[in-house]
């Protein structure tokens, strides 16, 4: 509890990943749904109970991206296998995933993607490194960048146009656009490696590299 620190419940399945969890409602029930180790899984907020779970073993037990609620649907990645979208639905007292679609196009590693309207904008591994647009609805996929950007980027979306922040330091402002990475401005904002994730507050944004902090204006 954040008022006393006294532990309301546990999840006593296997260790958590890197990922970040999500709590949603879904298929009327409060849940929290996350990466583990070796599933991903959905658990009640009430109680941490595993309602229901997929098998989503990687080969590190890293498993470090993130989520993402897109409508009543849940899209996530399982490491070698591509970038997953589903629903779940209550039967009785039971729960059950379906498959809504599923994009062998693309994968994700480390790098969580972002939604913008019906797109989804994302970093995939391959190529080392390659920026990539679904619909989100159907997981088709929309386009593909020309690769070797990085092996990681922060991704955030502004409501009016999306940041991509490289590791290697390299800043793309892009157009939301589902028909190609239309590339606003480009910038190069450290002279070291960029891996923290950016913070946006108004018209700026902190970017930590190695050893310092900057402040940008756009």
């Amino acid at each position: 509890m954040p008022q006393t620190g006294a532990v309301k419940w546990f999840y006593d399945g296997d260790g958590p990943a890197y990922a970040s969890p999500l709590v949603v409602t879904l298929a009327g029930t409060r849940q929290v749904v996350t990466h583990t180790q070796k599933e991903f899984v959905g658990a009640p907020a009430t109680n941490g109970k595993k309602l229901w779970s997929i098998p989503s073993k990687s080969e590190y037990d890293e498993n470090s991206t993130s989520p993402l609620l897109y409508k009543d649907t849940i899209i996530f990645p399982r490491e070698g296998f591509g970038i997953f979208s589903i629903r779940i639905v209550k039967k009785g007292d039971t729960y059950e995933t379906q498959e809504v679609w599923k994009n062998s196009d693309n994968e994700l590693f480390m790098s969580t993607p972002v939604i913008y309207g019906k797109h989804l904008f994302g970093l995939s591994p391959k190529k080392k490194g390659q920026f990539f647009a679904l619909d989100a609805d159907t997981g088709k996929t929309l386009w593909q960048g020309e690769g070797r950007v990085g092996e990681n980027a922060a991704i955030l979306n502004t409501g009016k146009v999306l940041f991509f922040l490289t590791n290697d330091a390299n800043l793309f402002i892009a157009n939301p656009s589902g028909k190609s990475f239309e590339i606003l401005a480009k910038y190069t904002v450290a002279q070291s490696q960029t891996w923290a994730h950016p913070v946006l507050f108004g018209n700026k944004m902190l970017i930590k590299d190695e050893t310092t902090i900057a402040s940008f204006s756009f």
